[in-house]
Parts: structure tokens; sequence; C-alpha cells
């Protein structure tokens, strides 16, 4: 069911919006998670895999979904920055606020103010929740989860995705006016799946990462099946310290020779910077230790000083320290 939240006026007519699309068991939940998609306009990749999780969580409730029962509250947020999403731009150009970096909001505030103040005080009270987001603007990310400091449910509830690259959060000043953070703060047991490019929708990689959701449902109490449940995924978690990243010496062309999500052998080439004008090879980058390549570059021109890639070389031994 589609459910506006907040609606604001705009000048020149038309409004706002925040909507949800929920569902729910009827009794009170006990178990309530909340997925968000569309923080950033160029971010389309989430918008369709909540599209995949709508329709398919309309057919449970219409028990056109054999075996699917609903048993707790499930609540999508498809898009957060509509007119960014519509301009497919990652900011809205009205204030060119990162809706990201303005929680827990204000309910008297600027538009985008408003907007993240209505998005975390309908979800504060989730049991679970998770962002879908892509790489950052000119960057291509593997398909991987991103924790901070996480309790066992929460790793237990990532291991039903079916990722096995975890990258560990560090706390950031950013990082504190997220809405990732605030959901810890308040108890909520959150992660972040990262996957894909921006301006891009990958539908295969969609597709994929679909399935992991409804496992992850499963496992949250919001859905329930009659057959048996997946085998959970051996989590490969790289602590903040285990990662590397690659920067570039020079201004040039970025010339890659590998894909994202690949496993590299140390001394490995990822690629080389080129000068523009000339076509001379500026500098070669390889990589520092045998990792996985978690992020890449893929907007060629560059400036000097900035990130190449990001590589996962040191995971943690043994148990997860509970």
């Amino acid at each position: 069911m589609k459910e506006t939240l907040l609606s604001i006026s705009s000048p020149f007519g038309g409004t706002v919006s925040l909507c949800k699309n929920s569902w729910e068991s009827g009794a009170s939940p006990d178990s309530i998670l909340s997925i968000v998609s569309g923080m950033h306009g160029d971010q389309v990749n989430g918008l369709y895999i909540n599209s995949l999780l709508t329709r398919f969580l309309d057919g449970v409730a219409a028990n056109k979904e054999p075996g699917f029962k609903l048993t707790g509250r499930v609540q999508i947020f498809p898009v957060v920055n509509i007119h960014a999403v519509q301009s497919g731009e990652r900011l809205w150009s009205f204030d060119d606020l990162d809706l990201d970096l303005a929680f827990p909001g204000n309910e008297k505030g600027e538009v985008a103010e408003q907007i993240t103040r209505s998005l975390f005080t309908h979800t504060a009270d989730s049991t679970h929740a998770i962002v879908l987001k892509t790489a950052h603007h000119h960057y291509d990310d593997a398909p991987h989860i991103q924790l901070y400091d996480p309790d066992r449910p929460t790793k237990r509830m990532a291991e039903c995705l079916g990722l096995e690259v975890v990258q560990e959060l560090s706390q950031t000043p950013t990082f504190k006016v997220s809405l990732f953070s605030h959901w810890l703060e308040n108890n909520v047991h959150a992660l972040i799946l990262s996957a894909g490019k921006p301006g891009a929708l990958d539908r295969a990689l969609g597709d994929s990462l679909f399935g992991g959701l409804v496992e992850l449902m499963i496992h949250t109490g919001v859905l329930s099946f009659t057959q048996k449940k997946k085998d959970k995924t051996e989590l490969q978690i790289y602590p903040v310290n285990g990662q590397h990243r690659i920067v570039s010496s020079h201004a040039g062309m970025f010339i890659p020779e590998v894909s994202v999500g690949s496993f590299l052998k140390q001394g490995q080439k990822l690629g080389e910077l080129r000068e523009i004008y000339s076509g001379e090879t500026l500098e070669e980058y390889c990589s520092p230790k045998d990792g996985y390549l978690v992020t890449l570059r893929h907007y060629p021109v560059m400036f000097e000083k900035e990130p190449v890639a990001t590589l996962l070389t040191d995971k943690k031994q043994g148990f997860w320290p509970f």
C-alpha cells in the first residue's frame, strides 16, 4: 500500500513528497524492516531492486506467492530525493544539499531537512533497516555490505544476503549526520548494501540481489516461508585498517586493466594514467597486496590526488568478535 508521509507545496505548482509502500501481517508486528533507496538522484539500482520487492510483496499480500506469508511489517522508501532522481543528478539543484548528510533533519527547517526528518521519524521504530546505494560519483562498487561496529543480530542479518564481502566503516564527522548512523544510535540493526555505479541501471545485478533480500526478510521475521531456509554465507570481514585506497600522483586519463569485484595478486596491475594530449604513460597502479577490488574509478578523467581504487586486503581472522 502506497502512503504519502510528507507533502510540501512548491512555488510553481505541484508538491515535494515523501512516500512509502508498506505491508504487514495485521497484528501488532514484532519485527519491522525498513528499506531505503533513492537518497541520491543518480543511484537507480536501488529503485529497481525496490520495484522487484514491491511486486513480490504485493503478490505475497494477495496470496499469489505460494509458501510465503507476511508475519511482520515491511516498509519500502523507493525514492527519497525525488527531484534529484527526476533530473538524473546526484543532488537536488534547488539547494544542492546531500540528503544523507542532513539527519536527523528538522520538521521546521528547509525542504530537505523536513524530508530527512520525516524519513527518520517513520523508520526510527524499525527493528531492522537497510540502505540501498551505489558507489560515489565517478566510481563503481562490487556488491558488498557495509557495517559499523555490528552486534551479533546484525551479523546474522548480513549473512542472509548471499554476499561474502563486508567492509567495516569508520566513524567520520559526516558519518554522524547520516541516516545509517542515526539508526544505529536508535538501536536499529542496520546495514548498507552498496552495488554498481551511479547513473546506470544494472538489471542483472539487481536481479541477483533480490533473492538475498527476500532471505533477509525471512530471517528478520517479517516474512515466513514453508520451505527450508537457504544456508547462510560465511562473511569475509575487512576492518578499516585492512582497506587500501590507491591515489593518483598526477592528473590525466585513467585506463583500467581489471574489473571491480576481482581478487588481485600483489603487484598485479590495476591500470595506468596517461597524459591526455600526448598519450604518455604518467604512472601505473599495482595492487600493494593480495586483495579484493571493491571500488574502482570508471570515469577516466582524473585530477591529481584523486582516488583510483579501494582494495580490501587484510580480513579478520577467526571468529567474529561479539
